[in-house]
């Protein structure tokens, strides 16, 4: 094999990486991937050999945590160390941010490799998707700084850089004490991040249904925590659980073991 080198991923490395994404089954909503090319393009990697992508990996410094996401290999390089090279220099590079808690979500099959490294599970994240209603009858009745107030009790930081990203053109819905973002994006919408204070049913049926009536025609997903007692809405409001994995993290977390988090604000990538 030739020298390996781990750089910044540039357009024509994107394309590769959503088409192993693709093979993967992934859901990566365009947003993000603006991102990681915009505002967030340091914070991605690509390992080479010789020119050609061999795995990708991101990871995301907000103030005292950071996450580490989109770890993906070729499936023909994989057994070979490129999973753990790209994974350490993601650490490495959070790091060297001063980041005090790093974060992130796991499969069943990957959870042992991050446990072994000083990672433990705090949560579980379940993926709920459903057809967008193509509508938009309702605008939000939230605003940003709802929302950012609502982000920072959870985590006792500002995550600004990561909520501006994902918030633009997207809209914002408020109900007492709860706040939910619905992301923009024709074929793939997101709702998150969600915040409820006392997980007060009322509310959250109240957000939900605004934000649902706000969707267009595209897919509508969302990635709760398990603890949020919220299944039983987005069963009733016609979601279809699609999976589950493992929400890990090394070092310190967030005061009240994550009380008020109702949805991550990306698709396991950057919190």
């Amino acid at each position: 094999m030739s020298a390996l080198q781990i750089v910044t991923p540039d357009g024509a490395d994107w394309g590769e990486f959503l088409a192993l994404a693709a093979a993967e089954k992934w859901r990566v909503p365009r947003r993000e991937l603006d991102l990681f090319a915009g505002a967030l393009k340091g914070n991605a990697f690509v390992l080479k050999s010789a020119g050609r992508a061999l795995g990708f990996v991101t990871a995301v410094a907000h103030q005292r945590s950071g996450w580490i996401g989109n770890l993906l290999v070729r499936p023909d390089e994989r057994g070979r160390g490129c999973g753990a090279r790209l994974f350490e220099h993601a650490l490495e590079s959070l790091q060297k941010k001063g980041v005090e808690s790093v974060w992130l979500t796991a499969s069943e099959q990957g959870r042992p490799l991050y446990q072994r490294r000083g990672f433990r599970t705090v949560d579980m994240v379940v993926r709920w998707a459903a057809g967008g209603r193509g509508q938009a009858t309702v605008i939000g009745n939230g605003s940003s700084e709802e929302l950012l107030a609502a982000d920072r009790r959870v985590w006792q930081e500002s995550r600004s850089g990561l909520l501006d990203g994902v918030a633009r053109d997207g809209q914002v819905f408020a109900h007492g004490d709860t706040v939910l973002l619905l992301q923009a994006g024709e074929d793939l919408q997101v709702l998150g991040p969600w915040f409820s204070r006392e997980f007060c049913p009322r509310e959250n049926r109240m957000v939900l249904t605004a934000a649902l009536e706000a969707t267009g025609t595209g897919e509508l997903v969302v990635d709760t925590v398990a603890s949020a007692p919220v299944a039983g809405l987005l069963v009733v409001a016609g979601f279809e659980r699609r999976g589950e994995c493992a929400l890990m993290v090394r070092g310190g977390g967030p005061p009240g073991n994550l009380a008020g988090l109702v949805a991550l604000a990306s698709l396991g990538s950057m919190g």
